[in-house]
């Protein structure tokens, strides 16, 4: 169980940041003894408990606050629930039953013999004395507020000198129950054992947190109250025989690990999330599913990497850069070994309804290593990639050279998904991400079948079509994603399986007969664009070419579909280049490069390599301009 170990050390090491929030305490370490929960309502009173406000919070207005709770109280199901209300905000129901108020007068009772707990103190009492009257339901109807039992209630307490009167941002408050709840309940407990975590003996629980993931419902990664179907099977007569967690290790695994999931690093999909932190006080860590460009703009640089990269960040090499960016190249203070660790986990659940969170994927490095699997995978999964949008939220037209994304692998080997709401579609992408986080960690070779997907979807570029694009130059942009995608995967594939490395730029000298048929492709692709363009400069004319449009069957039938392209499609467009004297030679020297006329003339299937060819061939063109015959280059290309 050392990912609990981990995470208990990391709450010990991020103590400082307990409690710190910007006012969205959802993303905020939270105490120990404290969960997470909506208002419905805020009673307003004063230091002696009587009521002067209440207040309906607007559903716009509504933010996950911080309570104090019992592991019974968080834990609660249906059965029993109302034995165990929180002890000091809950809904309706449970604030209006007699064991709210016993805990509540202990709480005060023992608070009142500690000066250290006066606000504390003050604040419980208010709340006390005005909760013992029993008039809350009355008070809501008059100030116009409809009182249902399921509303969760909320206290705010005007005291003198307390710059915060709302009680689940009072820090005083929060220390104040964990002191009470620990010494007035968890060290009297007769629970007493061997903590597996700490392997210290302490007072252990059998009641865990749940809400870990609120994309999860209640699911629970540690549960034990299930003696009938599911937990023991015949081999123990009770949880405890199995495995033994103290209360205060489980608290902060569980809030550490909520934590973890809530913060904008953590990757995820519906119930899915992946995460990865380092075991220290900064837990933060370069992402790994991003894309290369990001990914190097996320991670410290030198102010001369950012000047050289600001100066041309078109077709930069990104995922070079990133290497160098992840190992501090150049900067001596950098030099010294690593010695943090790094845990890579991913957690999910079945259903909402199933009450089960499992740890589908976890793994622990040192940061060398988890910097060298990245930079790994960046630099073995490279391929030109269009830039997604900038800060203004306009698309640039350029490319850079690196990995892409997580995001637009799973576009191209799965497609868009049909609706917003799409399970079986959400099930396919949470396998597929796991896959990629074996592929980056553990070094395990792409799947076949990824690939194969993707060259396929890659080969129809009509199917990703944007009709609805607002721009035309748009409307292929999901198209350019997935061939970026697909070729990055192919590289990492013949790498995987056939320990051959594809260059990215052009290789002239290649003699594969698939990349050599990608590459005819391209030029073909070159030469309509390009009298589309000399015929009228100021028309955009984003159709697709006949070399894109037949793309599927050339895939299938390159050598028929080439001399159907050849002799018919493409006639007019040489018509219109006077010739098109500059791309018939660059055919010819194409066409002397395959090994034989058996080669060029076999009309057996192609497989990715020609994307390869496709693509360099075409950033070549683009890159590289050329007259022919008077006619210059189509300029629409550079948006490609």
């Amino acid at each position: 169980m050392s990912w609990i170990k981990n995470l208990c050390d990391t709450y010990d090491a991020c103590k400082d940041a307990v409690g710190i929030c910007n006012e969205n305490q959802a993303t905020m370490l939270l105490p120990l003894g404290h969960l997470l929960t909506e208002l419905n309502v805020i009673v307003y009173l004063k230091s002696d408990g009587t009521p002067y406000n209440a207040e309906k919070v607007k559903s716009s207005t509504k933010k996950l606050v911080c309570i104090p709770c019992t592991d019974e109280s968080e834990s609660r199901t249906s059965t029993n629930a109302i034995d165990y209300p929180h002890p000091l905000i809950d809904q309706i129901k449970y604030l209006s039953t007699q064991n709210y108020l016993d805990n509540l007068k202990k709480w005060m009772d023992y608070l009142q013999d500690n000066p250290k707990y006066l606000l504390a103190y003050q604040a419980i009492a208010a709340v006390y004395y005005y909760m013992v009257k029993g008039t809350l339901l009355d008070d809501l109807h008059s100030f116009q507020i409809p009182a249902k039992d399921k509303m969760v209630t909320g206290f705010s307490v005007s005291l003198n000198n307390l710059l915060e009167d709302k009680l689940w941002m009072m820090p005083e408050l929060w220390e104040a129950w964990i002191d009470f709840y620990r010494n007035e309940d968890i060290a009297k407990r007769e629970t007493q054992g061997i903590c597996y975590i700490t392997g210290n003996n302490s007072t252990y629980t059998q009641k865990h947190s749940k809400s870990i993931n609120r994309a999860s419902g209640n699911a629970k990664l540690i549960t034990g109250n299930d003696d009938i179907n599911f937990t023991f099977r015949g081999r123990f007569e009770e949880p405890s025989q199995a495995v033994t967690v103290s209360y205060e290790a489980s608290q902060k695994a569980h809030q550490t690990l909520r934590w973890l999931i809530s913060k904008p690093s953590c990757y995820r999909c519906d119930s899915q999330a992946i995460i990865a932190w380092a075991i220290s006080s900064i837990p933060d860590v370069p992402n790994f599913y991003d894309d290369s460009y990001n990914i190097y703009n996320a991670v410290a640089q030198t102010d001369q990497e950012k000047l050289t990269l600001a100066e041309n960040v078109i077709y930069i090499d990104y995922a070079n850069a990133l290497k160098k960016a992840l190992h501090s190249y150049g900067v001596s203070s950098k030099l010294r070994k690593h010695v943090r660790r790094i845990a890579i986990m991913a957690t999910d659940t079945t259903t909402k309804k199933a009450g089960r969170m499992s740890i589908t994927y976890y793994r622990e490095l040192s940061e060398d290593e988890y910097e060298e699997r990245i930079d790994n995978w960046h630099n073995t999964c490279k391929w030109y990639q269009p830039f997604g949008k900038d800060a203004d939220g306009v698309y640039k037209s350029d490319y850079f050279i690196g990995a892409p994304a997580i995001e637009r692998i799973t576009l191209a080997v799965l497609g868009k998904r049909r609706s917003h709401k799409d399970t079986s579609y959400n099930k396919l992408v949470k396998n597929l991400r796991e896959q990629l986080v074996h592929c980056i960690f553990d070094g395990e070779r792409i799947p076949a079948s990824m690939v194969i997907a993707a060259i396929n979807r890659a080969s129809n570029p009509f199917a990703l079509e944007n009709t609805g694009a607002k721009n035309n130059s748009d409307c292929w942009r999901d198209w350019k994603y997935v061939l970026g995608a697909t070729c990055a995967l192919i590289k990492r594939y013949y790498h995987d399986y056939k320990k051959e490395d594809f260059a990215v730029e052009l290789e002239t000298e290649r003699r594969d007969r698939e990349y050599l048929y990608g590459r005819l492709l391209a030029v073909a692709d070159k030469i309509e664009s390009s009298a589309r363009y000399k015929q009228d400069k100021t028309k955009k004319d984003d159709r697709a070419t006949n070399a894109i449009r037949y793309m599927t069957v050339f895939s299938q039938h390159p050598f028929r579909t080439w001399n159907m392209l050849f002799t018919q499609q493409l006639n007019p467009y040489i018509q219109q280049l006077n010739g098109a004297g500059w791309y018939l030679n660059q055919i010819e020297d194409i066409k002397q490069l395959f090994e034989d006329s058996k080669a060029f003339e076999s009309d057996a299937p192609l497989d990715g390599r020609y994307l390869l060819g496709f693509f360099a061939q075409r950033q070549k063109l683009r890159k590289d301009p050329k007259k022919n015959n008077g006619g210059k280059d189509n300029d629409l290309d550079k948006k490609d």
